[in-house]
């Protein structure tokens, strides 16, 4: 059975609700596409992902389903990802920013993952969120330090509150390819704890993992 080694930790019960699960990514980044790697490969069948960018150069050494010449928008390319890894998945690929007027198109998800590299972005993502009454599991990485957090509307502080309404900066984010892919995998894995009914003890939790010496720290809000 495909999914044997995983059934000791979330139960059948649990892998079916993973699989019945409907996830909403938004980001199909460097984040975006190691957390829907990880899904998929874990059972989830349903998606919805919002990302209206095209791959560029500097993007390749991280965004490892991306070919260079390849100018669709990256939610298009990570659909036919999804289907090359499980042809019976079910993805709703939305190429256009995330704005306050479309957040419709995240109806019906029962999860909201944050692989945004947009402050502005996320704090519409929060309100999101908080209007639909669903979890968001962030995710950031700057370099070789990162951090996740879990945030559930009328159990915690919303993401909003979480990052701050710092305006963005138009600097270069230094981007390595393993430290984005370990932030991307601890997103995957609370998302799957959460959607499984197994739970997760980060609620409320902001987590900083500084990789270059395996320091995590955990500040609770």
């Amino acid at each position: 059975m495909r999914f044997e080694r995983q059934l000791p930790v979330f139960g059948e019960e649990g892998q079916n609700r993973i699989m019945s699960a409907v996830v909403g990514v938004v980001g199909c980044g460097g984040l975006g596409v190691n957390v829907i790697t990880q899904l998929c490969a874990a059972g989830v069948t349903h998606f919805i992902l919002c990302d209206h960018r095209t791959p560029e150069l500097p993007d390749l050494n991280r965004q490892f389903i991306y070919a260079a010449g390849d100018y669709r928008p990256k939610s298009v390319i990570s659909a036919e990802w999804i289907l090359a890894l499980n042809p019976s998945a079910e993805v709703q690929s939305n190429a256009e920013p995330l704005t306050e007027l479309n957040g419709d198109l995240f109806s019906g998800c029962d999860i909201l993952v944050d692989c945004l590299d947009s402050n502005e972005s996320k704090l519409i993502l929060s309100d999101l969120a908080e209007r639909m009454g669903v979890p968001v599991v962030h995710g950031g990485v700057n370099g070789l330090v990162g951090q996740i957090a879990v945030c559930v509307p009328g159990r915690t502080k919303s993401l909003r509150e979480v990052v701050g309404d710092k305006a963005d900066q138009d600097i270069i984010v230094p981007s390595v390819g393993a430290a984005t892919a370990n932030i991307a995998s601890m997103q995957a894995l609370e998302v799957l704890k959460i959607i499984s009914g197994i739970g997760t003890d980060n609620e409320g939790k902001l987590i900083t993992v500084d990789m270059r010496s395996w320091t995590i720290g955990t500040e609770t809000f």
